[in-house]
């Protein structure tokens, strides 16, 4: 198993820890790679095309971030997929939900009032709502925790304890 944690001057190999799925990442590695991904995402969505095209890219480094800190807590990085089955399951609900809306109220919709409308957006926000409260959880469940010590199934502890 490789360590994303190097023995050279800075402590921790950036390709090891954004693109390799095997070991363990210690919190704060893991919150110095997420906050490479937020930065590169932010700056790509600046860029029309390219940015969608990196945005996709960085799915790949944050998923191996986070199967690494699952891996350091001990789990399987099988659930990291967690966040990805809410969001699918989230926006199906959405659709579905604004798709049953507009079928049951479009007299309503076409007189464009302002309650029918309300009734056909208003249930994603709270859709939204939950799919972000989800993602947050999960994010900081996954960034705080602390790691099993001593070595796992994984690979030896990042700490070296």
């Amino acid at each position: 198993m490789t360590d994303p944690v190097s023995t050279s001057g800075s402590g921790f190999d950036f390709q090891k820890a954004l693109f390799s799925f095997e070991g363990r990442l210690r919190r704060s590695h893991f919150w110095i790679g997420w906050l490479i991904c937020l930065g590169i995402g932010v700056v790509a969505g600046w860029i029309p095309l390219i940015g969608l095209v990196i945005s996709l890219g960085l799915i790949w480094p944050n998923l191996a971030i986070t199967v690494k800190r699952l891996h350091d807590m001990g789990l399987s990085g099988w659930l990291a997929v967690i966040p990805i089955v809410a969001n699918i399951v989230g926006f199906i609900m959405m659709f579905v939900s604004v798709g049953a809306s507009a079928l049951m109220n479009s007299a309503a919709l076409e007189n464009e009032d302002p309650a029918a409308i309300m009734a056909l957006i208003g249930p994603m926000f709270g859709i939204v709502a939950i799919l972000f409260l989800v993602n947050i959880g999960f994010l900081l469940w996954v960034g705080l925790s602390e790691g099993k010590p001593g070595p796992n199934k994984y690979g030896p502890n990042p700490k070296g304890l």
